[in-house]
Order: structure tokens, then sequence, then C-alpha cells
């Protein structure tokens, strides 16, 4: 569970060192096509301390200056098959956003499909030293989760608490600072086949930028679809992309399953 969390905090890094820099890339690499957004941010002095729970907590404003896609080229079902055409593909959309930005990038965030998601739930359980909970009682919970057996080749792509239960209080999103004895956390993680992260950060690095988070495409699709509502009282969001259809459910504005398919609308297309 150390290593997951070094993962995590070096990745974290790498974005505040690229938003306290002013600009950052999102790359898509998808089955169909490759599209990269550069972001510019504002006020990126202002970052906090990473006190907050919550993905993408902490973040300041922004504004797209740059956007490209290309066809995509090497990646079938959502898996890269040619690392050079991979490669040509990321690096002609990046190229083409820096362009229209007149920035240049150092980091990126990418998503992508594929790579045989799985989920699961897992629990920890510890006792309050102190009175109230803390930062510290936190992080301690968390990493009393035990991980089950994933097998070989497999990689945690997310990692993100679902739920948190203080004595007999469930569905806190924050317990910091509330009173108890018994604290309790349930935790989301999606593992993938770790071969398509490793490609993926192969051919990122060729393209002479560094890889600052990763990330699913049915998470980020269903963080920009789903309103709060939705995210709150329960919905899925299907991710129909060209080579790979990915499914993200939420409940009470947390990923709670992720899984995909090698089916997409390339298939429909050749179908008709």
């Amino acid at each position: 569970m150390n290593d997951l969390y070094q993962t995590q905090r070096m990745m974290r890094g790498l974005r505040k060192s690229a938003i306290q820099r002013g600009v950052l890339a999102v790359l898509d690499v998808g089955s169909s096509k490759v599209a990269c957004l550069i972001l510019q941010f504002d006020n990126s002095s202002h970052l906090l301390s990473g006190e907050v729970i919550g993905s993408m907590a902490g973040q300041s404003n922004f504004q797209v200056v740059g956007a490209a896609t290309t066809r995509s080229r090497g990646i079938r079902f959502g898996e890269i098959e040619s690392m050079v055409e991979t490669e040509r593909a990321i690096r002609t959309a990046l190229h083409a956003a820096q362009k229209m930005a007149g920035l240049t990038v150092d980091h990126i965030i990418a998503c992508f499909s594929g790579a045989s998601p799985k989920s699961y739930g897992i629990f920890g359980e510890i006792l309050i030293e102190n009175e109230t909970v803390d930062s510290y009682d936190i992080g301690k919970v968390l990493v009393a989760c035990d991980l089950p057996d994933f097998g070989s080749n497999r990689t945690v792509l997310h990692a993100q608490p679902v739920n948190f239960t203080l004595d007999e209080r469930s569905w806190m999103s924050d317990p910091r600072g509330h009173s108890g004895l018994k604290l309790s956390a349930d935790l989301h993680i999606v593992t993938v086949k770790e071969t398509a992260i490793q490609n993926l950060n192969y051919c990122v690095k060729r393209c002479d930028v560094e890889l600052a988070g990763l990330a699913s495409s049915s998470y980020v699709s269903a963080q920009a679809a789903l309103v709060e509502d939705e995210q709150e009282l329960g919905a899925a969001c299907i991710d129909l992309g060209g080579g790979a259809t990915g499914v993200s459910v939420f409940y009470k504005k947390h990923q709670i399953f992720a899984d995909s398919v090698r089916l997409g609308g390339d298939n429909v297309t050749s179908d008709i």
C-alpha cells in the first residue's frame, strides 16, 4: 500500500510543479483519435497544501489556450499496438496544440480506455488516538486498507476513498475535526494491465514530456457528463469509443465501479 501512495505523491508533485509553472497538457489517447488540450492556470501560486480530500482538490482556475486532434495510429481496442505510430500521433497532437497556445509544456495528464480495468472495494479501520480526527488519522486508516491479490501484470490506476464512517455515523466526506473512537474507510480501487501503463509512459517520454497523471476515459467522461445531483444520487456513464467501451458508476459523488469491453463504434460502423 505504501508503494501505491508513493506513486500518487510523485505524480501529484509533478502536477503541482506544472501548475506553479502555469501550463499543463491533457491528452486523450483513443482508438480513433488522439486529442490534446493545453491548460493555462491563473493564480497558480495559491495552491493548497493537499489538506483537502477529493479528486483534483486544491487546483487553481485555468483556461484552455490550445487544442488539437489527430487520427489515432497504432492503437487498437484502447491499447497500444505500435509504439512508433502511437508516438507519432501523440507528438502530432501535442505539437499542434502547443503551436495554437504559443506555449511549451513539460508535463501532461493522460487518459485512455481499455487495459482491462477491474474494480475492487476494500475496507480499513483504526482506533482514534486523540479525541478528534485529524489528517494523520485519515492517512492511517487509508494505509490500514488491505490490498487484495491483483495478480501479475496489474497496477493501480485509481484509488479513492468512497466513504468514511466514524463510530455510527456513515457517509462522511471529511471526518476531520469530528470526535469519535473508531474510524473506518471504504476505498475503491481500479487496476489495469501494467504493460499498458508502461507502453503509454514510454511513448509520452519519447515526446519530451513527463507523465504527471493518469485516468481512465470512462472516469473522465463521467466527471464531464454527470451533473452533481446525478453523481450524488447514483448514475452510470457509458463512454462509447472507437475501439473500446467503458462504463463508470457513481454514487455519493464517488466512483464505485468501472469496467470496459473491447467493443466500440468502429464495430458498429463495420456491421452497418
